[in-house]
C-alpha cells in the first residue's frame, strides 16, 4: 500500500502547478548624480523575497549584514519588509561608481540584478587663464599676427563646461576644448580651452572672459577675464609758455607746457633741466598728455636748457622739445670797505663799493650828505657765473671835525626795471669812554656755592665805545659784551666755589683814546655745604651688649654744619648725637664735632652707621658711614622644623648659625642624648641613607667663644608599601567562592592600599575589602576558567609598587574525552597496541584501566603510563594502556576510569583487529582568501593502522580535479589544512580521504566553500555550504493523503482545459480563413479586437504597463496557431501617436527588463560578476508564451553555457500556458507604471526557437513590407537601440544601433555570454 501511494503521489506532483508569487523587483535602481558631501539612497524593492539580497558596488560584493561593516558611511534602510534601500552618507569621489542590488534564486525563484550609476559631482577650481591673473590687462604690439589664451578649470568631477565671450557676446570660432584627468587614475578631471585671436590690431580694449559652467554649481558660473591693450607711439611734444631769447626776469613765474597728442598708451611726459629731471607729473585726457612745468623764475636758470621728453611702452627712445632762457637779475648786495674804523682828524679814507653778479651789469652811483660824490676812477666789471657781471667803484675822503659821523651811499643798478642795491659806511673821530659801574650783586649778598650766579658791568660814552674786561683777583675772565648805542654791557656768568668766598672781582673798561683803564671792584660771599666727615669709635672692637661710642667731624661749611646719625639707609630714622661745638676751617668756614653712644646687639652686628652733616641755609647735606663688627655668641638662622624623608634617601639640610668669631662647634642630640645618626658639618646636616628608625624629635648646639645655641627639629621617615602576608596558593570548588589575603605595611598609610587585580578577568563577580592593612579579595560563584593567577598591588605613591601572584585553582572534572578516534584501537595478533584514554579536570586526575571489570596493574603483557601536572593549572591528562603481543582473548572492550577529587567518569575502548580508517568527520570552514580556503576535519578512527589523508578539491563548472596527498600531525584531535593557488571569486567543492593498507573513506559530508572576491582574508564570511546526507521521509501519512487528492483534482482539471481550448481552437479554425499572418499582428497592433493593446491608443493612455497583454484564453490559445512553421521576422511599430514621443532610457520610461539570470545549478553562482559574461538584447515586449526568441544559445528548454573551458549543461523546466495567463494577467499594481514611450519592440527572432547568435551572425532581413526612403540603411541596420544598461554597443553587434539620445553611464564590454532567461511557455 505504501509503495502506491508513493507511486500515486510521485506521478501527481509533476502535475502540480508552479507556485506563481516568484521573487521578482517592485522597484529596481535608478541612475543617480550627487554632490559631493551630500546622502543619496538607491531604491531598491522586491516582492516575495525567496533569496539573499546584497549591494555591490563596482564588482564588489558589500556583504549581507545591514550594517555594511567594512563601509561606515553605507547602510541598508529598510522602511518597508519589500525595500532594501542602499543610503551612503557624506557622499566622497570614490564613491563614484554603479551599484547593483542582486537576490540570489531560490527554488523556483530567479536570481534578480539591477544596476544603476552614481556620479559624485565634485565642483571644480576657479578657472584660470594661463599666465595672466584675473582682470589683468595684456599689452600687445600692433605688428603681433595673433594670441593664444588658455584657460583650465582644474579638479572638477565630471569636467567643466568652458566658454569664451568678448565683451559680453559668446565666441565659438577659433575655439578648441578638451578634458584630460588631473593625474594617472585620477577621477578629477582638468577641463581646457583654447582660443587663438587673430588681426590683433581690431581688438583693442576687447575683454575676453573665460566661464565655466558645472552641475555641482548649481547654475552658478565662475568666471575670469582680461583685457586687451594694442599699443602705438605718440606725437612729437610741443612747447608753449617761452619762445627762445625771451626775457624774464628773476622772480617772474613761468608756466611752461609740454603737450604730446596720441600714443597708446598715452605717454609719459617729463620736463628736465639742463639733463636734470625735475617734473613728471603729468595729466591725460583721451586725446594727448601734457606735464605743466609752473616755477619761479631763479638767476641761475639763465642759459638754463629746459626739455620736455614724450615716451610710452611703444617707443624706442624718446620724442624731445627743449627751450634755452634768458632771465635779467639785479645785484643782490653792494659793500663798501674802508672806513670802519675811527680815524683821527686830517687823515683820508679811500671807500670802495662793490656790487653782487648782476645781468645786465650794474650801474654804480655814491651819495653823502644828499648829493652825488664822483668817483675817482671809471668802474670795472667782472664776469661771473650764470652770465652775471660783478661792478667796482672808489671815492677818497679827507677826514675833519665836520665828517664825524657822516654818512657815504653807495647805490648798485642793473637796469631802470630793476631793484636797487645799497651799502653806506658813517666815518667817525676817536674820544674816551665813562667810568665802569657794577650791578647784580652787592656786598650785603651771598652766592651759593654750585649754583650759577651772573654779574653785569656797564660803561657809556667813548668813540669808539668802550672795550671791558673782568678779572678775579689778576686772572682774567671770560664774559659776553653787547653796544646798545654808546652804551656798553659785559655779563659775567659764573658757577660759584667755595674758595670764592671772599674773592675780589674787577671790571676794567678802554678804548683807544684812554691811557690806562677805568675800573670797578666787588668782594664776593660765598654759602657752601660741607665736602666731607670723618667718622670713628671707642672701643675698636665693640663686643655685644657693652657701650660704644661714635664720632663724627664735618668738614669746613659756610654757615655752620649740623650733624645726624641714620644706621642702615633707614632715613625715617634719624638718631641724634652730642654737638661739641664748631672751630674755623677752610674757605673762611666752620668745622662743627658730634659724639653718639649706644650698646650693640647681635642683632648690631656688620650694621653701617652713617653720619649726615647738612648746611641748613642752603639744604645741602653730605655723609659718610662705617660698619661695625660686633662679637656675639651662636644665633640660629631660620631653619626647617620638620623633615621628610624617604627610606634610603639621603639629603643635606642646611641649619647654619652665624656668630662672631665664627669658628662654631655643632653637637646632635636625639632625646636628651647625644647622636651620631646624622653628621652636622659646618652648619649642614648631612642624612645618609636614612632609615625608619631614625624618626624622632633631635636638638642642634651650636658654641663659639662667646656662648651658645639650640634648633629643635623632627624627622619622619617614609618607607614604601611592602607586602608582608600573603597566600601563594588557594584551591577552592566550581561554583564556590574563593578568598584570598594580602597584608602590607607602609608609611604614610593610605586608603586601599592595597589592591587585587587580573587582566582579562571580569572583575565584576569579586569583591574587595581593605582594613587594618590587610585586602582581601572573594571571587564568587566560580568557573573552570577563573583559574589563574590574581596579582595584589601594594602602593602607597612613595615608590615603584610591589606586586605578588597568588595561584587561584578552581576544581572541577569535565570527563574523558570521547571522541571516536579514541573509542577504538586495532592490531594484529603478535601486535603491540596502545589504547589512549584523556581527561580534563583538576586537581591531578588518576587513571584506572579495567578489562571486564578486573582492574590491570602494569606488567608483562600491560604497560600503564599516566601524565602528571607540570604545574598547578594543568588540567589536560592523559593515560595510555599499552597491550604487548596481542592474542584473541586481549580484544574486547577495555575501560578507562578517571577519577579526582571533584568527581570520576569512565569509557570504553574496543580493541579489535586492523580495520579500513572511520571516515573523516566534522568538516568545518575557517578562513578564505582570494586564492587559498582554510578548513579543517578531526580523524576517525585509523583502523589500528597509519593511516594517510588526501585532499581532493573541484572548481564549480570544471571538470578538472586535483587531488593531493598531505603530511599532517595525525596525533592531534583537529587537523587544520590550507588550499593554495587557487582563483579569486569561484566556488570549490572539497573532499577528504583517509587511507590505511587496508582502504579508504570518504568524508561524511558534502563540502563546498568560496574564495573571496577581493583581497585580503575573510573569516567572517565562509561562503561554505557544508551538507551532510539524508535519508528517510518523516511526512505523516494524513498530510500524504490530501496532496494526492488535491493533485487528482488539479489534474482533471487540467486535462478538462486542455480538450476545452483545443476543441475551441479547431472550431475557430474552421470558421476563420485569415492568413496567418494577422495572428502575429493581433499582439503589437492596436485594433478591435485588441482590447488591450501593447500601446494605449494615445500618449495619455497609461493606467497599464506595457508588457501587459490581457486577453482570455480562448483569444490567447487562437493567436498561438500555426506560428510553428513562421520563419518570417517581423518589425512591429508603435502607433502613429506615438511618433512625436522621444526615446529615454530612463528604466522609469521603459519596460522592466526580466534579469538573464534565471536559473542556478550546483556549479554555477547566480552572483553575475563583471567577469562572468556578456549580456545579451532582450525584447522587453516579446510575450512570455511565444516559442519565438531573440535570445542566443537558447534551443527547446535545453541550454548549453560556454564560459572559457567550462562546459555543463543545465535542464530548466518548461512553462504551462497556465503561467503565462496568469502572469499576463496580473493587475496593474503588480508592474511600474511607466510615463513616457516605450522604446519600440526588436526584431524577433525565428517562431521556431532557434538560438541566434547576433555577435557572430548578420542582421536578419527585414520583414517584406513597404518601407520609406528613410527607414533603409546601409547594411540592413536596425534602426532601434538596445535597452538602457545593454552593452550590445560594445559587441560589435549589427544588429545593434547605440541609442543617439542615451547619456546613461558607460557599460563594459568586458562580459562573457550568459544563458537567459527564455522559457517561454508552453502548453502540457
Amino acid at each position: 500500500m505504501k509503495e502506491l501511494i508513493s507511486v500515486v503521489v510521485g506521478t501527481l506532483a509533476l502535475y502540480i502547478p508552479v507556485s506563481q508569487c516568484a521573487q521578482e523587483f517592485e522597484q529596481r535602481p535608478a541612475n543617480k548624480s550627487i554632490i559631493q558631501g551630500q546622502n543619496v539612497m538607491l531604491e531598491c524593492s522586491v516582492r516575495d523575497l525567496a533569496g539573499v539580497l546584497q549591494w555591490s558596488k563596482g564588482g564588489i560584493l558589500l556583504g549581507l549584514d545591514p550594517s555594511l561593516p567594512g563601509f561606515s558611511r553605507y547602510s541598508i534602510v529598510r522602511n518597508t519588509p519589500s525595500q532594501y534601500n542602499l543610503l551612503i552618507e557624506n557622499t566622497k569621489l570614490v564613491d563614484d561608481s554603479y551599484y547593483e542590488c542582486q537576490v540570489s534564486p531560490e527554488t523556483d525563484n530567479p536570481a534578480l540584478k539591477a544596476r544603476a550609476y552614481l556620479t559624485v559631482q565634485v565642483p571644480p577650481e576657479q578657472p584660470e587663464i594661463l599666465g595672466y591673473a584675473n582682470a589683468s590687462t595684456i599689452a600687445l604690439s600692433p605688428d603681433e599676427n595673433q594670441l593664444t589664451m588658455t584657460c583650465e578649470v582644474r579638479r572638477g568631477h565630471p569636467a567643466a563646461t568652458i566658454e569664451w565671450y568678448r565683451n559680453g557676446n559668446l565666441v565659438t570660432e577659433n575655439v578648441r576644448t578638451s578634458n584630460e584627468p588631473v593625474s594617472g587614475g585620477s577621477k578629477l578631471m582638468t577641463a581646457r580651452s583654447i582660443i587663438t585671436i587673430t588681426n590683433i590690431a581690431d581688438h583693442h580694449n576687447s575683454i575676453y572672459m573665460c566661464r565655466a559652467k558645472h552641475d555641482a554649481l548649481n547654475k552658478n558660473w565662475m568666471q575670469t577675464f582680461v583685457k586687451l591693450n594694442v599699443l602705438s607711439p605718440p606725437g612729437v611734444p610741443e612747447i608753449t609758455g617761452y619762445s627762445s631769447g625771451q626775457v624774464i626776469r628773476e622772480g617772474d613765474t613761468l608756466r611752461l607746457l609740454c603737450v604730446s597728442k596720441g600714443g597708446n598708451p598715452l605717454p609719459q611726459v617729463k620736463w628736465f633741466r639742463n639733463n636734470v629731471e625735475v617734473d613728471i607729473s603729468h595729466t591725460t585726457d583721451p586725446a594727448q598728455s601734457m606735464n605743466e612745468y609752473l616755477f619761479s623764475v631763479r638767476r641761475e636758470d639763465n642759459g638754463a636748457v629746459y626739455r620736455c621728453e614724450a615716451s610710452n611702452t611703444a617707443t624706442s627712445a624718446p620724442l624731445t622739445a627743449e627751450v634755452t632762457l634768458n632771465v635779467y637779475f639785479p645785484p643782490q648786495t653792494a659793500t663798501i670797505t674802508g672806513g670802519g674804523s675811527p680815524v683821527k682828524a686830517g687823515q683820508q679814507v679811500t671807500l670802495t663799493c662793490q656790487s653782487s653778479l648782476s645781468n645786465p651789469k650794474a650801474v654804480i652811483t655814491w651819495y653823502s650828505r644828499g648829493k652825488i660824490i664822483t668817483a675817482n676812477s671809471d668802474p670795472t666789471y667782472t664776469p661771473g657765473s650764470n652770465g652775471g657781471f660783478t661792478s667796482r667803484s672808489s671815492v677818497t675822503v679827507t677826514m675833519s671835525e665836520q665828517e664825524n659821523n657822516a654818512m657815504y651811499i653807495c647805490n648798485a643798478v642793473s637796469d631802470n626795471r630793476a631793484p636797487v642795491a645799497t651799502a653806506n659806511v658813517t666815518l667817525s673821530v676817536l674820544y674816551p669812554p665813562g667810568a665802569p659801574t657794577i650791578e647784580g650783586y652787592s656786598e650785603s649778598d651771598h652766592v651759593v656755592a654750585g649754583k650759577a650766579a651772573r654779574m653785569t658791568c656797564k660803561s657809556v660814552g667813548g668813540n669808539p665805545t668802550a672795550t671791558l674786561k673782568w678779572f678775579k683777583g689778576n686772572q682774567p675772565l671770560v664774559s659776553v659784551s653787547s653796544t646798545s648805542g654808546n652804551m656798553v654791557t659785559s655779563e659775567l656768568p659764573f658757577l660759584p666755589t667755595p674758595g670764592d668766598n671772599n674773592a675780589i672781582y674787577k671790571c676794567e673798561a678802554s678804548n683807544s683814546a684812554t691811557s690806562s683803564p677805568l675800573t670797578a671792584l666787588v668782594k664776593l660771599t660765598v654759602y657752601f655745604a660741607p665736602e666731607g666727615v670723618n667718622v670713628s669709635m671707642s672701643p675698636s672692637q665693640p663686643v655685644s651688649g657693652q657701650p660704644l661710642r661714635l664720632s663724627c667731624v664735618s668738614e669746613s661749611s659756610n654757615p655752620p654744619a649740623t650733624i645726624v646719625w641714620i644706621k642702615n639707609h633707614d632715613q625715617s630714622r634719624e638718631l641724634r648725637g652730642v654737638t661739641e661745638g664748631t672751630v674755623p676751617a677752610s674757605n673762611g668756614g666752620s668745622s662743627t664735632t658730634n659724639y653718639l653712644n649706644i650698646r650693640p646687639s647681635a642683632n648690631d652686628h656688620n650694621a653701617t652707621y652713617y653720619c649726615k652733616a647738612k648746611n641748613e641755609y642752603i639744604n645741602k647735606s653730605v655723609s659718610d658711614g662705617l660698619r661695625i663688627s660686633i662679637q656675639f655668641g651662636p644665633v640660629f638662622q631660620p631653619s626647617v622644623s620638620l623633615i621628610e624623608m624617604i627610606e634610603g634617601e639621603s639629603k643635606t639640610v642646611d641649619m647654619k648659625a652665624v656668630a662672631n668669631p665664627t669658628s662654631i662647634t655643632y653637637t646632635l642630640y636625639k632625646g636628651g642624648q647625644q647622636s651620631s645618626s646624622f653628621t652636622p658639618n659646618s652648619g649642614k646636616l648631612r642624612i645618609s641613607n636614612i632609615q625608619r628608625g631614625q624618626a624622632g624629635n633631635y636638638s642642634l648646639k651650636a658654641s663659639n667663644s662667646i656662648g651658645s645655641a639650640y634648633h629643635y627639629f623632627q624627622v619622619k621617615v617614609k618607607f614604601p608599601a611592602e607586602i608582608i602576608r600573603f597566600q601563594e596558593t588557594v584551591y577552592a570548588n566550581e561554583r564556590e567562592s574563593a578568598s584570598i589575603i594580602c597584608g602590607v605595611n607602609g608609611n604614610p598609610t593610605v586608603d586601599n592600599m592595597a589592591v587585587w587585580s587580573r587582566p582579562g578577568f571580569d572583575m565584576s563577580k569579586t569583591k574587595q575589602v581593605y582594613r587594618n592593612g590587610e585586602s582581601q579579595i572573594m571571587i564568587y560563584d566560580l568557573e573552570r576558567s577563573d583559574s589563574g593567577k590574581f596579582i595584589c598591588t601594594a602602593d602607597n605613591q612613595v615608590a615603584q609598587p610591589q606586586t605578588k601572584k597568588a595561584n587561584l585553582v578552581v576544581k572541577y572534572f569535565a570527563g574523558i574525552d570521547k571522541s571516536r578516534q579514541y573509542a577504538k584501537a586495532g592490531g594484529k595478533h603478535g601486535d603491540t597496541v596502545t589504547l589512549v584514554c584523556k581527561a580534563e579536570g583538576t586537581p591531578e586526575m588518576q587513571f584506572t584501566w579495567l578489562k571486564e571489570d578486573t582492574e590491570l596493574q602494569s606488567n608483562s603483557k600491560y604497560a600503564i603510563s599516566s601524565t602528571s601536572a607540570a604545574n598547578i593549572f594543568d588540567t589536560k591528562f592523559k593515560s595510555r594502556l599499552t597491550v604487548r603481543s596481542i592474542a584473541k582473548a586481549d580484544y574486547g572492550t577495555y575501560t578507562c576510569k578517571a577519577t579526582n577529587d571533584r568527581g570520576e567518569d569512565q569509557f570504553n575502548i574496543r580493541l579489535n583487529g586492523t580495520s579500513k580508517p572511520d571516515p573523516p568527520y566534522d568538516l568545518t570552514f575557517v578562513n578564505s582568501t582570494k586564492d587559498s580556503i582554510t578548513f579543517s576535519w578531526k580523524p576517525g578512527f585509523n583502523g589500528g593502522l597509519d593511516q594517510e589523508f588526501r585532499i581532493q578539491y573541484q572548481r564549480k563548472g570544471s571538470k578538472s580535479v586535483t587531488t593531493k596527498s598531505i603530511d599532517v600531525d595525525k596525533s592531534v584531535d583537529k587537523i587544520v589544512m590550507t588550499i593554495k593557488g587557487l582563483e579569486l571569486g569561484h566556488e570549490y567543492k572539497i573532499d577528504v580521504l583517509a587511507i590505511n593498507e587496508l582502504g579508504e573513506m570518504w568524508d561524511e559530508q558534502q563540502f563546498s566553500a568560496k574564495t573571496a572576491v577581493s583581497n585580503g582574508a575573510n573569516p567572517g564570511d565562509s561562503s561554505a555550504t557544508p551538507a551532510t546526507r539524508q535519508s528517510g521521509d518523516d511526512t505523516p501519512v494524513m498530510i500524504i493523503l490530501v496532496v494526492c487528492i488535491v493533485g487528482i483534482c488539479l489534474l482533471a482539471l487540467n486535462i478538462a482545459l486542455i480538450f476545452f481550448f483545443v476543441r475551441r481552437r479547431r472550431k475557430r479554425m474552421g470558421h476563420s480563413g485569415t492568413s496567418n499572418h494577422s495572428n502575429a499582428l493581433e499582439l503589437y497592433a492596436p485594433g478591435k479586437e485588441n482590447t488591450y493593446p501593447m500601446y494605449p491608443k494615445t500618449p495619455s493612455d497609461e493606467y497599464h504597463s506595457y508588457g501587459t497583454y490581457e486577453k482570455n484564453m480562448d483569444d490567447l490559445s487562437d493567436d498561438f496557431r500555426n506560428y510553428e512553421d513562421e520563419d518570417v521576422k517581423r518589425v512591429f511599430l508603435p502607433p502613429p501617436a506615438y511618433s512625436n514621443r522621444p526615446y529615454s532610457p530612463n528604466k522609469l520610461d521603459s519596460p522592466p527588463l526580466s534579469t538573464h539570470k534565471a536559473y542556478l545549478s550546483d556549479s554555477r553562482s547566480y552572483i553575475d560578476d563583471d567577469r562572468e559574461g556578456s549580456w545579451q538584447y532582450e525584447d522587453p515586449y516579446k510575450m512570455k508564451g511565444r516559442k519565438g526568441t531573440f535570445d542566443p544559445q537558447y534551443d527547446m528548454g535545453s541550454q548549453t553555457v560556454i564560459d572559457d573551458d567550462r562546459y555543463y549543461d543545465e535542464t530548466r523546466p518548461k512553462q504551462s500556458i497556465t503561467d503565462l495567463s496568469e502572469r499576463s494577467s496580473r493587475p496593474p499594481s503588480r508592474s511600474v507604471n511607466y510615463r513616457t514611450t516605450p522604446p519600440p519592440p526588436p526584431v524577433r527572432s525565428s517562431s521556431k526557437g532557434a538560438a541566434i547568435n547576433y555577435v557572430n551572425h548578420t542582421a536578419p532581413p527585414l520583414p517584406d513590407r513597404n518601407y520609406d526612403a528613410d527607414e533603409i540603411q546601409q547594411n540592413y541596420n536596425p534602426r532601434y537601440t538596445p535597452s538602457p544598461g545593454s552593452i550590445a554597443s560594445f559587441s560589435n553587434n549589427p544588429n545593434v544601433i547605440t541609442n543617439p539620445n542615451y547619456d546613461g553611464p558607460s557599460m563594459r564590454a568586458s562580459r562573457t555570454n550568459i544563458v537567459p532567461d527564455d522559457m517561454r511557455g508552453h502548453l502540457v
